[in-house]
């Protein structure tokens, strides 16, 4: 009887020793029960400045004390916001390692621009998303138009002579104005920038014509004249602005917003996400991030599951391929 115990105790102890050894074997399986072990890295495909990296600051700031640990922001811009994608794609999968994303970097840039092998669905996990926002159309007082019937009738009249900006190709900016001009049926200059500060720097500049922009970077340079807004995205004017049309009023059916949302490795432990997903949700509900969120012009997601994210990125997906289809636009 005796033996039979002592073989049951080490055929016991062999499956918890197979266990262990399985659990460090896979990554992100032994770190699903006491996550986050260590500091968490968010990767920002943007320059600093921005709504994207004034979001990704508010929520590094509140998960640090829901979480426990730091949560350092980790600027990789370029490449269409695929650059920062891409690093995060090839993280280990454990949760330590998140993307915040514009959804144009996952169901654009990777059709638009040659050699980006991001495979969205593939590659990462979708955690939350956290809102979407439309854009105001501004021009530099150099372009000489004040209202949007007057740029429409310049743009007309001599389309290639307009130089637009962008965070770069298939960058939310970048499809604004390409549903614009397919409506139009004309093609301005297109100028693509590393990221939306330096593209609106240069705007302010004069050294290009004008640009999409969220409303929160543009108002002070609205208020002070620097810029001229000439049209809203949303389907309504906004709030902010009673007094600038929608597109839609001079071009039926025109409309457009983004959305930002947060991703992990494809691989991440379903309890991880589900934390990430709990913590960052119970931030967006904090009246302070409310507060913020809003300000930088973005409206707070009503859907917040892991699942609503990825069937909304996969109608975006789907919705992006067709556009850029129609829009003829060519890896380049």
């Amino acid at each position: 009887m005796k033996q039979g115990l002592k073989g049951m105790h080490r055929r016991a102890a062999a499956v918890a020793v197979a266990g262990a050894v399985l659990m460090a074997l896979v990554p992100g399986v032994a770190c699903a029960s006491d996550f986050p072990s260590k500091p968490i890295t968010l990767i920002t495909p943007t320059a600093p400045g921005g709504a994207m990296d004034g979001v990704a600051r508010v929520l590094a700031e509140r998960l640090k004390h829901r979480l426990g640990q730091p949560v350092v922001l980790d600027y990789k811009p370029g490449v269409g916001g695929t650059l920062g994608s891409g690093l995060a794609a090839r993280a280990t999968p454990d949760g330590h390692t998140l993307v915040i994303v514009a959804d144009s970097y996952l169901t654009v840039s990777p059709r638009v621009l040659r050699g980006v092998s991001l495979q969205p669905f593939k590659d990462l996990a979708p955690v939350i998303e956290i809102g979407s926002s439309p854009m105001v159309l501004v021009a530099h007082p150099s372009l000489g138009v004040r209202t949007l019937p007057e740029f429409l009738a310049k743009v007309r009249a001599d389309a290639g002579a307009i130089r637009y900006a962008s965070a770069g190709m298939g960058s939310p900016h970048h499809l604004f104005m390409a549903q614009l001009e397919q409506q139009l049926g004309l093609r301005m200059n297109h100028v693509p920038y590393k990221g939306g500060p330096q593209a609106f720097s240069d705007l302010l500049g004069g050294h290009v014509d004008l640009m999409f922009i969220v409303d929160s970077t543009a108002s002070a340079q609205i208020a002070s004249g620097r810029l001229v807004p000439l049209g809203v995205s949303s389907a309504r004017r906004l709030a902010a602005y009673p007094n600038v049309p929608a597109i839609a009023e001079s071009l039926p059916g025109y409309q457009r917003e983004f959305w930002f949302a947060i991703f992990a490795p494809a691989g991440t432990p379903q309890p991880v996400i589900d934390r990430l997903n709990r913590e960052i949700s119970a931030s967006l509900d904090e009246p302070e991030v409310q507060k913020a969120v809003i300000a930088l012009g973005i409206a707070p997601a009503a859907q917040r599951s892991s699942a609503a994210l990825a069937q909304k990125l996969k109608a975006e997906d789907e919705r992006m391929r067709v556009l850029i289809q129609s829009l003829g636009i060519k890896p380049e």
